[in-house]
């Protein structure tokens, strides 16, 4: 796995801010960088932000983006100048953008992925994007323990390659031979960073 990249968590965040009209939810921010991760982690074999993803009450959370998204005091303090040069908080549930998006650090395939999540999903409301997510086998293992047992549980990437039984949205649609070698992709770039770091 590669090192999160916060510049494009917090640029991501601006992104959705901005198709919104300017300010956005915040679950539903979360709940649309999941939709493009899961995406651009299908067609492309790799992630765009590269957090750690946990399932939650409502769906999956990024874990360092909701930080970002939060401007928590725990950002360190090159995390903190960058996220409120592009982001100020409104209120416990609301962010805003500050400055217009910057593709600097992101791929033409990233900047697809992005618009092809907010196209798909922007229509919903934050509460609803959670429930989406809870079709979604990388969440749903899960069911039976949040939050009875558990509060969160770790995500694997791995299992954004997994299909629903039930209703989906094709967007996800793709065949299972161009599938397989995503995965087969991520795992590579995986194993090759793993050795990479561990120099």
């Amino acid at each position: 796995m590669s090192i999160f990249k916060f510049q494009k968590s917090i640029q991501l965040l601006n992104f959705f801010a901005l198709k919104e009209g300017g300010s956005i939810n915040k679950l539903k921010a979360l709940k649309l960088m999941w939709a493009t991760e899961r995406l651009h982690l299908r067609t492309h074999g790799m992630t765009i932000v590269n957090d750690d993803f946990f399932a939650m009450k409502y769906g999956p959370v990024p874990s360092f983006t909701k930080d970002m998204a939060e401007g928590c005091n725990t950002l360190s303090d090159e995390e903190s100048v960058y996220r409120n040069e592009y982001l100020a908080t409104v209120s416990d549930y609301t962010f805003k953008s500050l400055k217009s998006f910057d593709d600097l650090y992101f791929s033409n395939n990233a900047i697809n992925s992005l618009e092809r999540a907010f196209d798909e999903f922007g229509k919903y409301t934050g509460f609803e994007l959670a429930d989406i997510t809870h079709l979604y086998p990388e969440w749903s293992k899960f069911s039976h323990l949040i939050p009875k047992v558990m509060s969160r549980a770790d995500m694997n990437y791995l299992d954004f390659f997994s299909d629903p039984k039930d209703l989906h949205f094709k967007i996800f649609d793709q065949d299972q031979e161009s599938l397989v070698y995503m995965k087969d992709l991520f795992v590579e770039q995986c194993n090759f960073n793993d050795a990479i770091y561990s120099i």
